[in-house]
Formats: structure tokens, sequence, C-alpha cells
């Protein structure tokens, strides 16, 4: 089995220091403790690809792939190649930049397929899908109710379109978990940029995250079975 972790962050200068590509690593963690090591875990951090916006050819419709985006078709094929996906999202904007175009390429391919053939189906669906979403704010119960409902809902709702099959988290956050800072001493300042230095709490994170992880994975599980 393989899953596949997307970092949603586009913050170049931390690369995989960042806290949405540090979360991957440890949902691979969580994984490898829970299951064992024969689950393959595949972590993309968007940073690392080069993805240009669609441009609405329609030349997917015969391709099944872009063919001006060399780095998309080597995310793609490695998102197709996926049991599960988590994807891990920070709030620094609605939704950051380079998952935007991901789902713009992924639902155009999806709409020149079903123009071309009314009985297409696109490979993506009903892939377990876990999300989390996360930001720099002190965190109370506002504040991941605002994560969930402002960030996570709108990601949940469009890989939904998508044919992926979104696992709830619980019935108070059904579209996945959140997270934010554990509290202000957390935001330290520096001389050397405007943004502060954070330092997330590693454990409640993965405190938090872990029953979306089960979750998703005992899904992807129970589907292997099934088709066995």
């Amino acid at each position: 089995m393989q899953i596949t972790c997307i970092s949603a962050s586009n913050t170049k200068l931390l690369g995989d220091k960042s806290t949405s590509t540090r979360v991957c690593a440890l949902i691979g963690d969580i994984i490898c403790k829970k299951y064992g090591s024969d689950i393959s875990i595949n972590i993309l951090p968007l940073v690392d690809f080069n993805l240009t916006s669609c441009i609405l050819c329609g030349e997917c419709s015969t391709s099944s792939n872009c063919i001006y985006d060399s780095d998309f078709n080597n995310l793609y094929t490695q998102i197709l190649k996926s049991d599960a996906i988590f994807l891990v999202v920070p709030h620094y904007s609605p939704i950051p930049s380079k998952l935007m175009i991901l789902f713009e390429k992924l639902n155009e391919l999806a709409y020149a397929g079903w123009l071309k053939n009314p009985d297409f189906a696109s490979p993506l669906s009903n892939i377990p899908v876990g999300i989390i979403g996360h930001g720099g704010c002190p965190e109370d119960n506002n504040i991941l109710k605002q994560y969930h409902d402002n960030l996570v809902a709108p990601v949940a709702r469009t890989l939904n379109a998508l044919s992926l099959n979104v696992v709830s988290y619980n019935d108070e956050y059904p579209y996945g978990v959140t997270f934010g800072l554990k509290d202000n001493n957390c935001l330290i300042q520096t001389d050397n940029s405007i943004f502060p230095d954070i330092l997330q709490d590693f454990e409640m994170i993965e405190d938090r995250i872990k029953p979306l992880v089960f979750n998703v994975v005992n899904r992807a599980l129970s589907c292997e079975s099934i088709k066995q």
C-alpha cells in the first residue's frame, strides 16, 4: 500500500522544515508505529514543483496529462499511485496558490475526460483523503473552527467534487482536523525577518491528528480488502 502526503506550503526558505512538510513526516511516523513498515509513505512538498496555471487548451482530453507542465505530470503520476492521501494545508491565504493550480488541473482533466466520454470515470475516484489544516494563531475553539470552516471545508468540497473520498475527523469537524499554536509563547520575534520564528508543539499535533490518520488508513485498508 502507498500513502501520499502532500504539503501545500510554499514557504521556500523553510524547505522541509516548514510545519506542513514536517507534519507529513509525522504522519509517516504515526503510520509506521501503528501499522508497521509494509505501508510506503511518499511525501510531496508542492514547493518543490514548478506548477503552471491551466490555460484551458483541452489537450488533456486526449493526452490525460498537461502538455505544458512536466512538473504537474510528475506530481499527478505519483498521486495516481496512492491508496490514500493526506493533504496538509497552511492558512496563510484562502487556499495556497500551488494547491489551487493542482485543483485547477485535476478539475480540467476530469471535465475534459467527461466531455469526450460521458461515461468517463476519474482514476482518483474514491481514494480516501485526510485533510489537516493549520495556522499561526494561538488556538482556541473559535480559531480551530475558523480553520475548519474557512480552509479545510472548501478544500474538502473541491476534493469531493473530484470524486475523492474525504474522511471525517469527527462529528464536530467532519471535513478534517485543524491545529494552531499552543500559546503566544510559540511566536518568537527576530531581527532577521518580519515573520517570527514559530515553535510548534509536535507532541500536541501528533495527539491531535492521530485519530484522522487512523481513520484514513483504516478506510484504505478496507477498500483494499474489498478489491481483493
